[in-house]
C-alpha cells in the first residue's frame, strides 16, 4: 500500500520533532537512528526512506530548531510591551527569568535548541554549525531587540547582544553539568546569570 504525500509529510514531520527532543535531551551521540523510529511510532528500516542519514537528519533538527530559538526570543519582544498586568517586569527579565531558570535547566527537551545542543555543534559537520551561526545571531540580534523594549530611547542599529546570549547559554550548560552532584552550586550558577544580565 502506498503511503500518500501527506502522509509521507507528516511522517517526516514526527521523525524531526521526536528526534529533536531526544537530541535535546541525550546529545546528537547518545541517539541512533533506532531510537529515533521507535519514538517516532515507525520502523527503523523506515528511516532512510525520509534521509539520507542520521547528520541529515541532525542538520535539519538544527536549523528548525535554531530557527525556534530566535522564535521564541522575537515572541517575548512581540508579547514584551506587557499590559501592566501581574507580571509587569520589563520584556528582557521575564524571558531571562523563564530561560535561565531551573525548569529549563531540567527538561532540555522541550527547551532551547541551541543551549542544549552547542557541545554537540562544535563537533558537528560544517552545515550543522552553520544552523547553529544563524540560530546565535538571530538570537544575540533578537536579545538587543528584547532589550530595546525595556529602554527609554532604544539605540537604532544596536549591535546584537551576544554578551546576553552567551551568558545565558553558559549559565544553563554550566548548571546542567553539576545539577546533580552539586544542587546549590546548580542554582547559584542560574540566580547570578539572571541578575547579571539584566
Amino acid at each position: 500500500m502506498r503511503t500518500s504525500r501527506e502522509q509521507v509529510a507528516a511522517n517526516r514531520e514526527n521523525i524531526v520533532a521526536s528526534a529533536g527532543r531526544q537530541f535535546r535531551r541525550r546529545g546528537f551521540d547518545g541517539v541512533t537512528i533506532a531510537d529515533v523510529m521507535k519514538a517516532a511510532g515507525l520502523t527503523h528500516g523506515g528511516f532512510y526512506g525520509y534521509f539520507d542519514s542520521k547528520e541529515a537528519l541532525e542538520a535539519v533538527v538544527c536549523a528548525r530548531g535554531t530557527a525556534d530559538s530566535v522564535a521564541a526570543v522575537d515572541a517575548a519582544a512581540a508579547d514584551g510591551t506587557g499590559d501592566g498586568g501581574a507580571d509587569a517586569a520589563p520584556a528582557l527579565e521575564r524571558f531571562v527569568r523563564d530561560y535561565v531558570s531551573a525548569a529549563h535547566r531540567d527538561m532540555p527537551e522541550d527547551g532551547c535548541t541551541v543551549g542544549a545542543l552547542a557541545r554537540d555543534a562544535g563537533r558537528s559537520p560544517v552545515e550543522i554549525q552553520r544552523a547553529f551561526a544563524s540560530g546565535v545571531t538571530g538570537m544575540a540580534e533578537a536579545l538587543t531587540r528584547l532589550r530595546n523594549l525595556d529602554t527609554a530611547e532604544p539605540e537604532q542599529g544596536s549591535a546584537p547582544d551576544f554578551a546576553a546570549l552567551s551568558t545565558m547559554i553558559g549559565a544553563l550548560t554550566l548548571a546542567r553539568a553539576v545539577a546533580e552532584a552539586d544542587p546549590a552550586l546548580s542554582e547559584t550558577i542560574l540566580r547570578t546569570a539572571r541578575e547579571h544580565i539584566t
